[in-house]
């Protein structure tokens, strides 16, 4: 017997957690503003991977400063970032990397589509974009069983004892760890879920995804040969 949609008996606060590590303060800005402009309550939690603290002009939330740099993609500050929103009273954690932003309604209708369903985590697709920050394709890889997104994933209260799930990969897998919380979520019953609607904005760096739309990657693309935390910089 399917259990009853969750109502929320309060206004649902999500917490969105934001490593960086010598991000441009533009992207940030650009990043923290599309939080901000979310139609649902939200605390976003910034959190300087060793790096000198970056100045968001009207930046609103909370900024923590580790005091060395982690080299594992973002993953041990992401974990500082949960346990901020849990001591924040969070209903649910999304994740944001500091080159990347949310679309509208990306927070609203990942909350709508965890209520009604009764899951504890789920996901959306993803657009490419160039550096620049102009569109490029849609993202074919993130389908929500081949593949999730750090920046596409809300998790919601239940669920939260599972992000300890970030540091639990082994070092030479650091940069694949959202593959890993995602399937620690599957593995350990969590009920999940991938809502098909392209509401995160991916700014890519990678080769293959310029390829992948017919055109040159750019001077600085990268083709990440491993996922190893110490190629992490």
């Amino acid at each position: 017997m399917s259990e009853p949609p969750r109502k929320a008996t309060h206004p649902m606060l999500t917490c969105v957690v934001t490593p960086y590590f010598q991000t441009d303060p533009a992207w940030l800005l650009q990043a923290h503003d599309s939080v901000r402009s979310q139609a649902t309550p939200t605390h976003h939690i910034m959190v300087c991977d060793g790096s000198p603290p970056a100045d968001v002009p009207g930046f609103q939330g909370t900024h923590i400063v580790l005091p060395r740099n982690y080299r594992d993609y973002g993953n041990t500050p992401r974990l500082f970032g949960c346990y901020q929103a849990l001591s924040l009273g969070a209903d649910a954690i999304a994740f944001l990397d500091g080159d990347n932003w949310f679309y509208p309604g990306h927070l609203t209708g990942l909350l709508g589509f965890a209520q009604a369903n009764n899951l504890d985590a789920c996901a959306s697709a993803r657009m490419l974009h160039r550096l620049d920050g102009t569109p490029m394709i849609r993202c074919t890889d993130v389908d929500g069983v081949r593949h999730i997104d750090t920046n596409c994933l809300l998790v919601m209260k239940p669920a939260f004892s599972h992000m300890l799930a970030w540091v639990l990969a082994r070092q030479e897998n650091a940069g694949v760890a959202d593959q890993y919380v995602w399937q620690h979520l599957r593995s350990s019953g969590a009920r999940l879920g991938f809502l098909d609607q392209v509401t995160v904005a991916y700014r890519t760096r990678h080769a293959a995804h310029y390829e992948r739309a017919g055109e040159a990657p750019p001077p600085d693309a990268i083709r990440r040969s491993d996922q190893h935390g110490d190629r992490y910089h």
